[in-house]
């Protein structure tokens, strides 16, 4: 009998043990995410403007149409604070950091980067495209885990907004359309001919099997 009542207290104690363990990981890690986001909208709001470097280009309707980005001495280190994005249509307003290695997502979405030190995940032969250019700019974010900023990106529709605040401006992207792909998809990563936003997260939710990808385009002003 005592061994049935120890068995039986050991059985409860991993019980509550692993009951303990999924609620740190689906709720209690969103704690430090809050806590890394609050230290990023500092460290945003302190951070000086920047003069744009613009280009006149057309676009792929044939429109000429201005770009802008950073200078080029814009370069931030892993894990900072890179420009902020709201997508009110699902109620998301996150600091987006630089990088997608997994201590980078923790922080919050992640703007996938060229290589340079301290990125593990990047993209050797393609050049760096910041919200504002002509390019893709990709960003990475938990579906679950860690605040989960992406949790309720499939229910994003056609024309729903993304708004990204920069130190060298603010851009407006519109979605246009959502995928589904295996997770060792490259696609993602090839660039598109005008300035377009991509989202990205795992699916289904509590699963890494696929990708959803959200693409949007920015809205311009013809000049």
């Amino acid at each position: 009998m005592k061994f049935l009542r120890f068995f039986g207290k050991t059985l409860i104690s991993m019980g509550v043990g692993v009951l303990m363990f999924v609620a740190w990981t689906l709720w209690g890690t969103g704690i430090y995410t809050a806590q890394q986001q609050d230290r990023l909208n500092e460290q945003f709001d302190s951070a000086p403007a920047l003069i744009p470097v613009e280009l006149t280009a057309r676009d792929p309707s044939g429109r000429r149409v201005v770009y802008s980005g950073p200078p080029k001495g814009f370069k931030p280190g892993p894990g900072e604070a890179v420009y902020r994005m709201a997508i009110p249509s699902i109620d998301v307003e996150q600091t987006v950091v630089h990088g997608v290695d997994t201590d980078q997502l923790r922080k919050g979405p992640g703007h996938y980067p060229s290589c340079g030190d301290g990125f593990e995940l990047c993209a050797e032969d393609i050049e760096q495209v910041w919200p504002g250019e002509k390019g893709r700019v990709i960003v990475s974010g938990h579906r679950t885990t860690y605040g989960a900023p992406f949790w309720d990106l499939d229910k994003l529709t056609r024309g729903d907004v993304v708004s990204v605040e920069t130190q060298w401006g603010d851009f407006v992207y519109r979605v246009t359309e959502k995928q589904i792909v295996e997770a060792d998809f490259v696609g993602i990563v090839i660039p598109g001919d005008d300035a377009e936003l991509v989202l990205t997260t795992c699916n289904p939710k509590f699963s890494a099997a696929q990708r959803l990808v959200v693409y949007t385009e920015m809205v311009k002003d013809q000049v």
